[in-house]
């Protein structure tokens, strides 16, 4: 797989419409998320990220859809978000899958609201940890556990 190809296809919206940069290993973001406002732009900067955690092309890059490359136990995810905000945030379920895989929020209020809602109006976080940076929190279903997370993210571009 060639890295430095660039993709042709303009995917940007002017309604709000982003793209937001997810580095995860199993159910962990390993670097702080970032959103663009253009595709191309976006998915030049994924394949980067690729190619770099690659070791510069010593680990294999594996390409198992549109928007999303496997190096090694780490994925590069591309994913499309609507609306803005300054905080991402990703559900984990107990499945080990994002559900959802990006959704963006205003602000650390916001996110903050969004990341300790309980489960089904039911299921409280047994555990909430935060920093500037992030915010978690575990809840737990009969030991096992699912994960609301929200991190700053790093906008790339201006609107």
């Amino acid at each position: 797989m060639d890295l430095t190809d660039s993709a042709q296809i303009d995917r940007s919206n002017p309604d709000m419409s982003s793209w937001v940069i997810l580095i995860t290993d199993g159910t962990v973001i390993e670097y702080p998320p970032e959103g663009y406002d253009s595709f191309d732009t976006a998915r030049d900067e994924a394949r980067r990220w690729a190619w770099i955690i690659s070791g510069m092309g010593w680990i294999p890059i594996e390409q198992s859809a549109d928007d999303r490359w496997i190096v090694g136990d780490r994925d590069v995810r591309l994913v499309h978000v609507e609306g803005e905000g300054g905080w991402v945030g990703t559900f984990w379920t107990w499945d080990g899958y994002p559900d959802p895989e990006a959704t963006l929020l205003h602000d650390r209020t916001t996110a903050r609201a969004w990341v300790t809602a309980p489960l089904q109006d039911v299921l409280n976080p047994v555990a909430v940890e935060e920093n500037e940076w992030m915010i978690v929190a575990t809840f737990d279903r009969g030991g096992e556990e699912a994960y609301a997370v929200v991190h700053r993210i790093k906008l790339v571009g201006a609107r």
